[in-house]
């Protein structure tokens, strides 16, 4: 086999026009098959719930618990504390603060 032979623009199985019908067609039929598993595929996929692979609802389910219990332990907390941090003055000004505090703890 020379070099012109290798070249693929004149190799002679392609410069058959019969050959190139049959090769043609092989292809759209290839094509078409895997157009048809990969329809398949995904219609399978569709049935079962799921619209591509790897997705999940899970991780937004678990945020959104997570972010339900925070706030109800902080409206909980909230509830049960006795006394704020901002309600006792760090320099009581009149005689009644003074006791308030001292009769509180």
């Amino acid at each position: 086999m020379d070099e012109e032979d290798r070249r693929i623009e004149t190799h002679p199985d392609l410069m058959n026009p019969d050959w190139q019908k049959h090769a043609e067609r092989d292809a759209w039929l290839g094509a078409k098959k895997e157009l048809k598993k990969k329809r398949r595929k995904q219609q399978k996929a569709a049935a079962s719930g799921y619209s591509a692979p790897g997705t999940s609802r899970w991780p937004g389910i678990a945020a959104l618990v997570a972010l339900i219990v925070l706030v109800v332990a902080a409206v909980t907390v909230n509830a049960v504390q006795e006394r704020g941090v901002n309600e006792t003055p760090w320099f009581p000004l009149d005689e009644s603060q003074i006791t308030r505090i001292v009769t509180d703890a």
